[in-house]
């Protein structure tokens, strides 16, 4: 069922890039990442009301949990994700995107929410390695499908939902999980639209039947249900245990793109990709191994 959960959520988030890239030609893209939020989290946030005697926080402590997770998960990186998403092709800049649980390991590591072993500072390295195979060869020829600005925008959202991740793992043992997806939500909004309002023109959105299922797929399935799926199981698992799942994000975007947007990678694309899910793979394997082993020792010592 974990697994399950997991799959499906790496399925919804690669449904997301597709469909800002039909969505971003109706409309500005910080403001479509506002009205994104607002509609998931407002989706969460009716939700929440059916299950809690009360959908509004109480504490200071709450809150600054809601702030930090909603400017990192939510400003960050869906203003990351839309602004990227103008200047990157969909697949490629899902893949880029997957960087997040490289940046979560390190994140981790400084913050001390986990302990982050040698294997997986290793993992890192050649994650990043992965990256550095897709993007620097298409910088240099100077491809259409990516840009240095829309990378360094997709990476700044694949920050900032690592940090909402290493914060949401800190304290989420002890939250009602389906309040605080939706409020990170409708927080994290604040800024978009403030920004999306100062710097976009409003009357360049074009309402229509393109808008308006692009919108309908990213807020409901590709955020409030992945959002709530996501944020359960770091409740009771290890960031870095469910942040390898996260290498069939791309595969599942690869294969979307080419039936659905006729796209094609490069051979250093694909080498890259190769990379970083070969980095993601050994290290959930080797958490495996490591969870049996203890496992064959707690049996031991038991009998």
């Amino acid at each position: 069922m974990l697994k399950a959960k997991v799959i499906t959520v790496c399925f919804l988030w690669a449904l997301c890039y597709p469909f800002i890239s039909v969505a971003l030609s109706d409309s500005p893209p910080l403001l479509l990442a506002f009205m994104r939020s607002v509609l998931a989290g407002a989706t969460l946030l009716i939700l929440s009301a059916k299950s809690a005697e009360s959908i509004i926080p109480r504490g200071w402590s709450v809150w600054r949990s809601i702030i930090i997770i909603g400017i990192g998960y939510t400003s960050l990186g869906f203003s990351g994700m839309f602004l990227g998403g103008s200047l990157v092709s969909p697949g490629l800049a899902t893949v880029i995107a997957n960087s997040q649980p490289m940046i979560a390991v390190a994140l981790a590591y400084l913050t001390t929410v986990e302990k982050v072993t040698s294997r997986q500072l290793a993992t890192l390295t050649i994650g990043l390695v992965g990256i550095s195979v897709i993007v620097f060869p298409s910088l240099l020829q100077d491809q259409a499908n990516i840009t240095l600005s829309g990378v360094g925008f997709v990476l700044m959202g694949a920050f900032g939902v690592a940090l909402g991740n290493v914060w949401l793992k800190k304290v989420a043992s002890g939250s009602n999980i389906l309040m605080l997806s939706a409020w990170q939500l409708i927080v994290g909004s604040i800024p978009l639209g403030i920004i999306g309002l100062l710097t976009e023109n409003t009357q360049s959105i074009i309402w229509g039947i393109p808008l308006a299922t692009s919108l309908a797929v990213l807020a409901i399935p590709g955020t409030a249900i992945a959002t709530y799926l996501w944020f359960n199981v770091l409740k009771s698992e290890s960031l870095h245990n469910m942040n390898a799942f996260t290498f069939l994000t791309p595969l599942f975007s690869l294969i979307i793109g080419a039936v659905f947007l006729g796209e094609r990678l490069e051979t250093n694309e694909l080498i890259g990709t190769a990379i970083i899910v070969s980095s993601l793979v050994f290290m959930n394997a080797k958490k495996s191994k490591g969870s049996k082993e203890n496992k064959a020792k707690a049996l031991t010592r038991a009998s």
